[in-house]
């Protein structure tokens, strides 16, 4: 025999409070006292209610949930940012899919089209490199409560939570310039990525600022790994006049620019130093210990869900804009002044 489902109204008059009471006890309301929801509860314990949450979004058009576009789930810095994103979206009684484009504009699209199918209340995306217009687009005109994170998109229509890339740079080339450093290399990253395209920006004014001409052979483009700074490293190792420093497009690249140098009997921090981008707990483990520009990843993260639910919460709300401040970390790799790495 099938059993009788129970319903909201019936828990309402069992508990003896009202219906809505009922369902805010259910959604996690925070606005509930202690005691109403312990009757309300003891109440879906004794008649054996079970929550369907999926029924429940289709009555209100409403989601628990959001979707999270990530570029890269093995690089640290996107699982600090995911982290700071789920602990905060879950302090609003909300559930995050996190899915990773791979880099890849096409597959990025049909994620964020299928999460908008299967009913997520708003979406976070960190853009791929060479992000398709399109799909700002189509959520723009879907009303998708967006907001976009990490990588800044030339788009006024979102709101955005990320670094200053430019800034980060300039904080990084300088502290080179101050030891002594004028031939200095930027290794990896991809063209068109916004972040190294901006942090290209804040290398290239610096350089402007110390009167040093630009050289087209110290910058070399590459898809970021856990090994592509190797063969960075190795194409200005070539070079008739090498660096004798150079900013690694992440901390990624800047360990595997560590074994490149290795490679070639150069020991890092010392024939030449090195500064990366991110902030990552991991650099003060390395040989030597990589001096970085943090990006604040748990900050750009929890700002973007809290951008998000504002969105979710309030659509017309003003457009709004979080750029965290880069902190640079100086350690070994670039400690050393330039007269006393070559004396």
């Amino acid at each position: 025999m099938k059993q009788k489902r129970i319903t909201i109204n019936e828990i309402a008059a069992h508990a003896g409070v009202s219906r809505s009471t009922v369902s805010l006890v259910l959604r996690g309301n925070s606005r509930i006292s202690e005691d109403t929801r312990n009757k309300v509860n003891a109440a879906i314990g004794e008649l054996g209610y079970t929550y369907n949450r999926n029924a429940a979004n289709l009555r209100t058009q409403s989601s628990q949930a959001i979707g999270l576009i990530i570029n890269d789930l093995t690089n640290p810095f996107f699982t600090e940012l995911t982290a700071a994103i789920e602990e905060t979206m879950h302090a609003e009684n909300f559930f995050v899919y996190l899915v990773q484009s791979g880099e890849d504009p096409d597959h990025q699209h049909r994620l964020a089209m299928s999460l908008v199918e299967h009913g997520v209340a708003g979406l976070i995306i960190c853009p791929a490199t060479g992000s398709h217009a399109e799909t700002f687009d189509r959520l723009h005109a879907l009303r998708t409560p967006l907001c976009i994170a990490v990588r800044p998109w030339p788009d006024s229509r979102f709101d955005f939570s990320g670094p200053d890339n430019f800034r980060a740079a300039q904080l990084a080339t300088k502290a080179l310039f101050e030891r002594g450093h004028r031939r200095i290399a930027f290794l990896g990253g991809q063209r068109g990525n916004p972040s190294r395209d901006d942090r290209l920006a804040g290398y290239f004014r610096s350089l402007q600022a110390q009167g040093i001409p630009f050289d087209d052979q110290l910058v070399v483009d590459s898809r970021p790994s856990r090994t592509s700074g190797i063969g960075d490293v190795e194409k200005v190792l070539a070079l008739p006049e090498r660096p004798t420093a150079a900013l690694c497009y992440n901390d990624f690249i800047a360990v595997s620019v560590m074994h490149g140098l290795r490679a070639h009997g150069l020991m890092p921090g010392e024939d030449m130093a090195l500064i990366g981008f991110d902030g990552m707990p991991e650099t003060e483990m390395s040989y030597p210990t990589l001096s970085t520009v943090s990006l604040g990843p748990r900050s750009v993260g929890a700002n973007a869900a809290r951008l998000l639910m504002r969105r979710i919460t309030n659509p017309e709300a003003p457009l709004s804009r979080h750029v965290e401040e880069p902190v640079l970390l100086l350690r070994d790799s670039s400690r050393r002044d330039i007269a006393a790495s070559v004396s």
